[in-house]
């Protein structure tokens, strides 16, 4: 089975199973398709770059940044060209993320946006570098790149969260009346998700202002 294909279907179970994954985000999606695709390598084929990846996500999981940060360092030069190479980058983002470099996280998720492989690695960087701009308090900017999250990917299993921050995003800028709009849109589309009480709640309270 190659990668994709192993990618592919790992997705489509979390589609099936969407109700366990609301809250997930881009970055936390990519960590579970990662210990996935690990498992498979190591099962299969000895292969040191998956090897060496799954010990920087352990340290990454344990809060050893500088360790993780160097492995990942010394990881590029010999396995930029395997076919993990999206993942490395994506955990790289990951790493800047949770040290608080929002800046250089979202343009590393931009970058997967642009090139990463294979194609259902983009919207989960996309879902990524929205967070990070958001973070940065770049209002307008996580808002356009929300917008074309569900412009792209509308039945992707992460438009319900971008739907959610899109209408957080709304009213960080001001404008309840497009928050109200979009967390009206999202209780029509996602009637059993657990944040549609969150989203008719909100409704009502910016409508009464």
């Amino acid at each position: 089975m190659n990668l994709e294909k192993q990618i592919e279907e790992t997705v489509r179970w979390i589609r099936e199973h969407q109700e366990r994954f609301w809250a997930i985000t881009g970055t936390a999606l990519l960590s579970l398709l990662f210990i996935a695709l690990l498992i498979h390598h190591q099962q299969t084929e000895s292969d040191d770059a998956w090897s060496q990846l799954g010990g920087i996500q352990s340290q990454l999981a344990q809060g050893k940044f500088e360790e993780a940060r160097q492995g990942l360092e010394s990881w590029e030069p010999r396995f930029q060209g395997s076919d993990a190479a999206s993942y490395a980058k994506f955990l790289k983002g990951d790493l800047l993320y949770r040290t608080s470099d929002y800046v250089q996280a979202s343009q590393v998720y931009g970058d997967i946006v642009q090139a990463g492989r294979p194609e259902v690695v983009k919207p989960l960087a996309l879902s990524a570098q929205i967070s990070s701009e958001e973070m940065l308090g770049h209002i307008a900017q996580a808002q356009s790149l929300a917008q074309s999250f569900l412009d792209r990917y509308p039945d992707h299993f992460l438009a319900a969260s971008t739907y959610i921050t899109q209408a957080r995003l709304a009213e960080l800028s001001g404008n309840a009346a497009a928050a109200v709009a979009i967390y009206d849109r999202f209780v029509l589309l996602f009637p059993q998700s657990p944040w549609a009480t969150l989203a008719r709640s909100r409704s009502q309270t910016l409508s009464k202002k």
